[in-house]
């Protein structure tokens, strides 16, 4: 018995779109995902053994997160566009500067660059030129919020030993600044030939303001002795005494200065000045390093509320506790008060 075959269904390959080609499509050679960030050593592709492969895969993560992590700190560190005022880190001598650059543009908004409107100026004003004779100054406010905002960023990315320096000598002086703020001493009372405005004949308003912290308020010798202002400023009751008492052609005032801020080595190779570690107005918050006691003892003598503040933050540091025959001598002298 014969079979007759059976025929096939017939097939037609559907018509191609009027206008339209057939498109050809290509598979694309490339590395695999794990190749992407492995090395050669690292392509687990076709590796059986499970602990090898996952010591494999364990090596690119890592890899990948140390790279993420690169990227996010220089991405934090990269400094900030300045497009009016550049502001470097220099080293000990003027540490700190801005100069003009670029006339009529603004700043970018920063942490403190958009508390006000800056605008260029021809001076540069560097960290020793910094002082408390302009507290009321636009460039004093400038240069302040500029290195504090600086400073902050630097210490968020790379911290320099010779910063601690710089931020002790500019905390002092801002300390300054605004205890004269505190007095409403302007530039003008602080011209080199003014006078202090406590003995002024009409200076009732200013003894008796409430809102005068009482570490500023004035002695009577403040009151009858004729004197400058930067004298005033001076957060220590006894301290501004013992200038007043002392004869003013005995001592160089621009050394004594430049001392307190901590500008310039005295007593061998150590820098002097007195720091500022709380409040300006706070005697508490202040710490007289011992190059300075050793350099100018007689400023500070009897001047007991420094020697305590003093005291306090040494022995945080584990330091010997001085008493005030250590004030003027070789400060290793002193030892270790329990």
């Amino acid at each position: 018995m014969s079979t007759s075959p059976v025929p096939l269904p017939h097939w037609d390959p559907p018509p191609e779109p009027i206008g339209q080609a057939i498109a050809i499509r290509s598979i694309p050679i490339q590395l695999m995902p794990q190749q992407i960030d492995g090395d050669l050593g690292d392509d687990w592709t076709g590796i059986s053994n499970p602990k090898t492969r996952k010591k494999l895969q364990d090596r690119i993560h890592q890899r990948k997160l140390r790279r993420r992590r690169k990227e996010k700190t220089k991405l934090t560190c990269q400094p900030p566009e300045e497009t009016c005022h550049t502001l470097g880190l220099l080293g000990l001598n003027g540490t700190f500067y801005i100069e003009s650059s670029i006339q009529h543009q603004t700043i970018p908004r920063s942490p403190a660059s958009h508390v006000m409107q800056l605008t260029p100026y021809n001076e540069p004003l560097t960290l020793e030129s910094f002082t408390a004779c302009e507290p009321d100054h636009e460039r004093t406010e400038r240069f302040m919020l500029y290195f504090i905002a600086r400073v902050q960023q630097r210490l968020s990315c790379s911290p320099r030993a010779d910063m601690l320096l710089s931020l002790i000598q500019f905390n002092s002086t801002r300390a300054l600044v605004v205890n004269a703020r505190a007095l409403g001493i302007t530039r003008e009372f602080m011209a080199p030939d003014s006078r202090s405005p406590f003995i002024a004949p009409n200076n009732g308003g200013l003894t008796s303001d409430t809102s005068m912290p009482s570490s500023l308020r004035p002695t009577q010798f403040q009151l009858t002795v004729a004197h400058h202002p930067w004298i005033d400023i001076l957060p220590w009751s006894k301290v501004r005494d013992n200038l007043l008492l002392h004869d003013e052609s005995s001592y160089d005032k621009k050394e004594l200065c430049r001392d307190l801020r901590g500008f310039q080595k005295v007593a061998g190779s150590n820098y002097g000045g007195i720091i500022a570690w709380g409040e300006p107005w706070d005697p508490r918050g202040w710490e007289v390093t011992e190059a300075f006691a050793s350099k100018w003892p007689w400023l500070i003598q009897d001047c007991y509320e420094l020697l305590e503040s003093t005291n306090s933050w040494r022995t945080m540091r584990g330091e010997c506790k001085w008493t005030q025959k250590d004030l003027g001598r070789e400060p290793t002298m002193c030892e270790v008060t329990e």
